[in-house]
């Protein structure tokens, strides 16, 4: 009995010095990854993003080509207005489109240190190492760029030719006496020889007969539309649609005989511009536009030319407030470093506008990640492993803190 008790005291005494000790706390410290940082491999780290804008400008490029009869448009079609008499290329900016992008901020690289705990907080990072969330109970999906941005590959132009002229032109038959010599009996004589052979016939005949076609396409889409058709081969409905569509195609690419011809197609040109993050007004020259030449990313003569520039200008509309983190508690007589949650951002608000020399071509209102401030949460919403933490992917701003087991 007094051997049991002795070595239950002993087992006290032993196991006092063990119970006295205070349990480690459980917390974490976030700071901002710079040269000096020393990583041990017991660190998470993880970046807010930075936006850039992606600007489209879409051009509309007209080709006007001339008929070959147009000098006979007047004469066989009584056609006046409307024809096109020499080539001429022209654009105009057709529409504009900002969009914004979003990527690691390289100056926003974060570290995370954590101490009694067992498991590190948990975070949600997008292939890019940004953050997305902390300690979530469900999955945040990530915002995605557009894999089909490509910059100024232009399509050819489809190829630009007229109807029924080119290989194989119009010909007539015609009728030529030459001489050949013959020998008779006493003497040589001369005997006419008519030569029949295909030659092409003049312009202004080629343009006569087109004329006379068109004519005839006419009458028969007439006769069509008012009920004048074989009735051996009787053709209503959906097939006559057909017919009278066929007929007036036809007929306009015998009319571009003598009107000419007009081509048109888009052309996109992509730019990327990337804000910075200090400064309240920028302003930078993407391109030079001209009428008659398109967009240029060179300068050119502009004393010999029509081209002005195209101005991308982007100011500051909405301030966030200058705030100033404080690094050590000095609330009592020995200052203490301040220890921090996760770092995320408040978005800064732009207007940015494209303009054409001094023409206003488009403005939009975007919020841009960088033109606005870095700020930590408290340490507490981190440190407790008691809160889940959202973030919006495209700026790295604070979407909503969920507590744990409530949904809230």
């Amino acid at each position: 009995m007094n051997k049991h008790l002795l070595i239950l005291v002993g087992g006290l005494i032993f196991a006092m010095p063990i119970f006295s000790q205070k349990p480690e706390t459980a917390s974490c410290e976030v700071r901002p990854v710079n040269s000096k940082l020393s990583v041990d491999g017991h660190q998470l780290m993880y970046a807010l993003p930075k936006n850039t804008i992606h600007i489209t400008i879409q051009l509309k490029q007209t080709q006007l080509l001339p008929g070959p009869y147009a000098n006979y448009a007047e004469k066989y079609l009584n056609i006046t207005d409307g024809i096109i008499h020499s080539e001429n290329i022209s654009y105009e900016i057709a529409d504009i489109n900002f969009e914004k992008n979003s990527y690691p901020d390289s100056s926003c690289f974060y570290c995370i240190s954590c101490t009694g705990y067992l498991n590190m907080p948990e975070l949600q990072l997008n292939s890019d190492g940004v953050i997305l969330g902390c300690n979530l109970p469900y999955s945040v999906a990530d915002y995605k760029i557009k894999e089909n941005l490509v910059i100024n590959t232009q399509k050819e132009p489809d190829p630009f030719y007229f109807y029924d002229l080119g290989a194989s032109p119009f010909v007539e038959e015609k009728d030529e006496t030459s001489f050949k010599t013959q020998q008779t009996d006493s003497t040589h004589v001369k005997v006419p020889v008519t030569i029949s052979k295909l030659v092409p016939t003049s312009e202004e005949n080629n343009a006569k007969e087109a004329a006379d076609f068109i004519r005839k396409l006419r009458k028969r889409r007439l006769k069509l539309l008012v009920g004048l058709k074989d009735e051996t081969f009787a053709v209503e409905g959906p097939a006559m649609q057909v017919m009278v569509n066929e007929l007036e195609q036809l007929e306009n690419k015998y009319l571009e005989l003598f009107i000419g011809k007009t081509q048109t197609r888009d052309i996109n040109y992509y730019f990327n511009v990337e804000p910075e993050a200090n400064i309240e007004s920028e302003q930078q020259i993407l391109g030079w536009f001209s009428p008659n030449s398109g967009i240029v990313n060179s300068k050119p003569d502009v004393r010999k030319s029509d081209f002005k520039p195209l101005l991308l200008r982007s100011e500051v509309v909405g301030r966030v407030p200058d705030l100033t983190i404080q690094t050590m508690d000095n609330s009592t007589k020995n200052p203490v470093p301040v220890k921090y949650g996760l770092y995320y951002r408040i978005p800064g608000m732009i207007s940015v506008s494209l303009q054409l020399a001094d023409l206003m071509l488009a403005q939009q209102k975007m919020q841009v990640a960088q033109k606005g401030k870095v700020i930590p949460l408290p340490n507490d919403y981190l440190s407790t492993n008691q809160y889940g933490i959202e973030f919006y992917p495209e700026s790295g701003a604070l979407k909503k803190i969920i507590e744990k087991g409530t949904g809230k």
